[in-house]
């Protein structure tokens, strides 16, 4: 039964927030509050949390009307600035938004004002979300629960191992991720903090050119690599615009409503409730309508290809940098990873055409130093406090060596000035950023800029007097110079449209800019010249000294590295044929211009230096807490329904989370859980407290005090078990290594109510009743253990369904004071009978080491291994205590209680061969979407050592026993734990419990090959001996490594459009295993396959 406790908490992790690993106790949180918000900062965001201040209530009307729907309580805006990571989340149940200071940068989005974007785009969540609940916000959805069981279990336990776990959501809200999105990104009419930018069109433009839009269906999920989940954004968002072009801005909030009714759970539905149209027509006129538009709008692009590409593996090959001698470029890329951000470090050699990849996890721009030192940034490991800060590294190809220039400093975008052999590069603190500049060598610097309004810079170039950067201070990208003497900064390029990526060569500027609707290479000396006409996107150039130019071309789905083979310079023609009328982003303008128009917005700014604290009315933050929450669940267990719920909370900021759970059925069986954290400190403390009751009838034969079984006796017992156990403990973390600290209590009781019925005949059938109940103790344990995991695996798509690098350690130690029942004893004090339990102290100790290999990179067929070994270091503790070697965690081709399976020493080695099928799918089965699916083989070895089996009943055959055998077995006398016998005979009829191994050698082993011990409880005492499988061959088969074959699938879907639905169906079988050939089947539907 303790094991039951883990299938309570596999049916219930996902309703917990996210492990907090790193607390940032050092952090001081205030809070400002406004008429519908409160802002909750810490120190370091308060500028950030004065300009969200002047934000939230200009939107909050405007989007509230429009869905006509009002948050019941201020919503909570945590801004944090811990990491440098940025991001934005709504968590609509709990009314609360996150908002990571650091604004973004991604090249598959255009460039707005960070906060203004990102709070409006979130607080639409909330609303638009919010509308769309089926229930209450404090009734998430209902979980749809079954357990079921293998048959073979033991004396001592009442059901078999798990063999078939299920849990399903039923959720209380059905968005697609493309409305959802969407409407976020919309926002409302003239809003604009966030529109359809040249980026944004780039992506789409591409798509409907090269016919590879998502199909609706995949549109509605998520479960994408490479630029397919920001696919899902783009392609959403010009969805809702043509929606509110064609239906009104009025037509959101009435499929909002749609999606609102508990038995609508399909957007097809809600379109056609609504607007009068399904999913799959909208998305067909939509997609018509593009393609109008685009090829209307590059009918006259005459793209001449004075290019050739170096790269084009991967979506992501961006920031190509010349070295010193024009040898080699410098790039990222992620070719050999599956998310878009997931870049390293390449070097391409001009002369051989090859390319190497130097350093992994590389982010912004590149800088050479001189053609042996390079100079970039990336994110360093966790700091003391855990967090993750962008650091500044070099590359020696001399010495072929990675090191660190700096510590904290949250330095990226490096730039190296060669005649003042200085680096530039730039710093981002509070939502804002600054340059900075190396002093005596390259692991000191010291800000140059004092910027302090929201400015954020993307990439610097210099010149001997000048340094020019990109930076968005509203919308779009524009270029500023910086004088190297003054420290002046002035507009260097800023118009209408965007300007980015600024590289200076011998006196020349070349950068990229969407005057005409798409962004193309712009040079700049005496007069302005277009380098480039693609259908595409131009980014990022770089010019070498001999005047060369490579660039990042977006085309076909992917950035790509090419060279310019020639200059040549487009003065016509040059993006889209239409400016403003016939757009993709279904605006119009009426004033005429010789340029791309974009919409505007007000700029929402807020300085440092203009806050007055004295007018701020700050407060300290107080734990408040964003629910509760109760999700109904129906569980099948055992056979029977058990009617609960889950019950949860947690605080705004995460410092504390409780989860509890409840379930019942007609038998009177409780099983009740309680779930604790407290995040306060630098490491987290939780405590659980787990409960669970079970009532069973049994009958029992009447054993007389010399072992004969009375027939005309019996027992009828009423059993109720009570499982008590919880623990305490702390959580931490060091460096990626995981550890859990804990004491664990538990004790297990049995209840009984007995009735004696004996049955006679006396003047005619007769019976007599005597009852009497009880109640005793049957285990008890203190154990104190440490735990350890470390996962060294790298994220990729599919990561737990199809591991292919990497390595897992999981490993602890723990000792054990338990206590087990084993007889009743006089109380010495009171009178009567207590239980007398008897010690079975013990350290245990588990290893389990993983890992993946990549065997065929064109199928992604990998290939895990997996070590499990655990050790008790008493051998001879009660077999209650044992490992058990089978089922689901075991040798899944025998049973999780197989007898020869079992002792205080095992050993399991797994292989298994992972094949994919199909993944990036979207294949609708009734209200879910089947994503991917992959096969698998595994082989397992496995033994267990040192074990004892106990059986009632060993059987024999007097008849099959030679005379000297009889006599043996008739007249040896045997003493076992204080007990005489007469023989060994005697001691097979009268012992109830006896070791089927015969460890102690008490019988002969000429007389153990006519014993049959009955190790699975299944004999008829009329043809055991026709099985044929004696004591001997029993010690053989247990001494013999055990060996499974089995087969797979995996099944990763999604429900309800953003539900993961993780299935696993599995069937094994033992291998030449004499007493055993049936195959053993395993079901999981879960979350995921971790």
């Amino acid at each position: 039964m303790i094991k039951y406790f883990i299938y309570i908490i596999l049916f219930s992790f996902n309703l917990l927030p996210q492990i907090n690993w790193y607390n940032h106790p050092q952090l001081n949180w205030q809070e400002l509050e406004t008429d519908h918000f409160i802002i909750c900062f810490h120190d370091e965001t308060k500028r950030s949390a004065v300009e969200a201040v002047d934000i939230v209530e200009k939107i909050y009307d405007k989007i509230t009307n429009l869905y006509d729907f009002y948050p019941e309580s201020k919503t909570y805006i945590v801004i944090q600035d811990v990491d440098d990571y940025s991001n934005g989340a709504a968590y609509f149940y709990d009314n609360k938004i996150i908002i990571w200071a650091k604004p973004l940068d991604y090249d598959l989005r255009g460039s707005h004002r960070w906060l203004q974007d990102v709070i409006t785009h979130e607080f639409t969540h909330i609303v638009q979300l919010g509308a769309s609940m089926k229930y209450s916000r404090n009734i998430p959805g209902t979980y749809l629960q079954v357990l079921s069981y293998e048959n073979e279990k033991r004396e001592d336990v009442l059901y078999g191992y798990p063999n078939q776990i299920v849990s399903y959501p039923i959720p209380g809200t059905t968005v697609p991720p493309w409305f959802a999105e969407g409407t976020a990104q919309y926002m409302f009419d003239g809003a604009n903090y966030d529109y359809w930018d040249s980026i944004r069109d780039m992506i789409l433009r591409d798509r409907v050119i090269n016919n590879n839009l998502l199909s609706f269906d995949q549109m509605n999920i998520f479960g994408k690599k490479g630029i397919g989940n920001e696919s899902t954004y783009n392609q959403g968002f010009s969805l809702t615009k043509f929606i509110v072009k064609k239906y009104g801005e009025e037509s959101l909030k009435k499929i909002t409503d749609e999606l609102s009714k508990p038995f609508v759970l399909s957007i097809n539905k809600a379109l056609k409730n609504s607007i009068g149209i399904s999913g799959y027509e909208i998305y067909s006129d939509w997609k018509i309508e593009l393609s109008k538009i685009y090829q209307e709008q590059l009918k006259n692009i005459e793209d001449i290809e004075n290019y050739f590409i170096i790269e084009n593996n991967g979506t992501t090959n961006i920031h190509p940098t010349f070295s010193k001698n024009g040898l080699k470029i410098a790039y990222l890329s992620n070719k050999e990873n599956d998310y878009f951000t997931q870049t390293d470090l390449y070097i391409y050699s001009l002369e051989d055409s090859v390319s190497k990849k130097i350093a992994s996890g590389v982010k912004t721009s590149p800088s050479w130093i001189n053609d042996s030192l390079i100079v970039y940034s990336k994110i360093s490991k966790p700091n003391i406090n855990g967090s993750k800060f962008f650091d500044l590294y070099s590359y020696d190809f001399i010495e072929k060596k990675q090191n660190r220039l700096t510590n904290g400093l949250r330095l990226f975008a490096p730039h190296f000035d060669k005649k003042n052999n200085q680096i530039y590069a730039i710093n981002t603190y509070d939502g804002t950023s600054n340059i900075f500049v190396s002093k005596d060598d390259y692991s000191n610097y010291e800000q140059i800029t004092n910027l302090d309004d929201g400015t954020q810079i993307f990439s610097i170039s210099s010149n001997d007097s000048l340094i020019i950067f990109d930076a968005v201070v509203n919308h779009g990208r524009k270029l500023f110079s910086l004088d190297k003497k003054t420290k002046e900064i002035n507009n260097y390029i800023s118009n209408e449209w965007d300007s980015r990526d600024p590289t200076l060569n011998n006196n020349q500027l070349i950068y990229s800019d969407d005057k005409y609707g798409i962004f193309n290479l712009v040079l700049l000396n005496d007069k302005k010249n277009y380098l480039s006409n693609v259908s595409g996107g131009a980014f990022m150039p770089d010019i070498s000294n001999d005047g060369r130019v490579v660039f990042s071309l977006y085309q076909k789905g992917k950035y790509q590295i090419a060279i310019l083979d020639e200059i040549n310079f487009y003065e016509n023609k040059i993006g889209y044929s239409n400016l403003n009328e016939n757009r993709s982003d279904f605006n119009s303008f009426e004033e005429k211009s010789n340029y791309y128009i974009n919409p505007k917005s007000d700029k929402i700014s807020v300085s440092s230096r203009q806050i007055n604290e004295n007018e701020l009315s700050l407060k300290n933050y107080e734990s408040a807490n964003s629910g509760p929450f109760i999700m109904p669940r129906i569980t099948y267990d055992y056979n029977t329904f058990k009617p609960g719920l889950y019950l949860f909370d947690n605080d705004f900021l995460n410092k504390s989370s409780i989860l509890s759970g409840i379930s019942f059925n007609s038998n009177k069986d409780i099983d009740l859980f309680l779930l604790f954290d407290n995040n306060q400190y630098k490491s987290s403390y939780f405590f659980n407290f787990y409960w669970i009751t079970r009532n069973k009838e049994r009958s029992h034969a009447y054993i007389n005090s010399i072992g004969e079984v009375i027939p005309s006796i019996n027992w009828n017992v009423d059993y109720k078990y009570q499982l008590f156990s919880a623990d305490i403990g702390n959580r931490f973390i060091i460096k990626n290594h995981k550890f859990w600290l804990k004491y664990t209590y538990s004790k297990y009781r049995q209840f009984y109510s007995a009735t004696q019925i004996q049955e006679y005949n006396f003047n005619g059938p007769n019976t007599n009743s005597i009852y009497g109940k009880g109640a005793y103790d049957y285990f008890r344990a203190h154990v104190f253990s440490l735990e350890y995991n470390y996962d060294g695996r790298k994220p990729h798509y599919l990561y737990n369904m199809i591991p292919k690098n990497g390595f897992n350690i999981k490993t602890s130690i723990s000792y054990e004071l338990n206590s087990i029942f084993e007889e009743f004893k006089v109380n010495q004090d009171y009178g009567g009978f207590i239980e007398s339990l008897t010690s079975h102290n013990t350290f245990r100790y588990k290893l389990e080491l993983s890992n993946n290999w990549l065997v065929n990179s064109n199928y992604n067929i990998s290939f895990t291994n997996n070590f499990k070994y655990f050790h008790l270091s008493n051998y001879k503790v009660d077999d209650f205590l044992y490992f058990f070697g089978g089922g689901l965690e075991g040798l899944q081709g025998y049973t999780f209680y197989e007898p020869t399976l079992q002792g205080p020493r095992q050993i399991i080695f797994t292989n298994k061969l992972n094949i994919p099928v199909f993944n990036q799918k979207a294949i609708k089965v009734a209200h879910m979407y089947l994503n991917s699916v992959a096969l698998g083989i595994k082989h397992q070895i496995g033994k267990s050592f040192d074990g004892k089996i106990i059986v009632g009943n060993i059987g024999y055959d007097k008849d099959e026993m030679s005379n000297d055998i009889l006599n043996d077995f008739q007249n040896i006398e045997l003493e076992i734990n204080g007990n005489n016998y007469s023989s060994i005979q005697e001691y097979l009829d009268l012992s109830q419990s006896m070791d089927a191994l015969d460890n102690s050698n008490l019988i002969p082993e000429s007389i153990e090959h006519y014993l049959y011990p009955d190790i699975y409880a299944k004999y008829d005492d009329n043809n055991f001996t026709q099985s044929g499988k004696n004591i001997l061959d029993l010690k053989e088969r247990y001494k013999a490594y055990k060996y499974s074959l089995g087969v797979e699938i995996k099944l990763l879907g999604y429900s309800f459009y953003s539900y993961p639905t993780a299935l696993t169906y599995e069937y094994h079988i033992p291998l030449s295993d004499p007493w055993e050939s049936k195959g053993k089947q395993y079901l999981k539907i879960l979350f995921d396959f971790n």
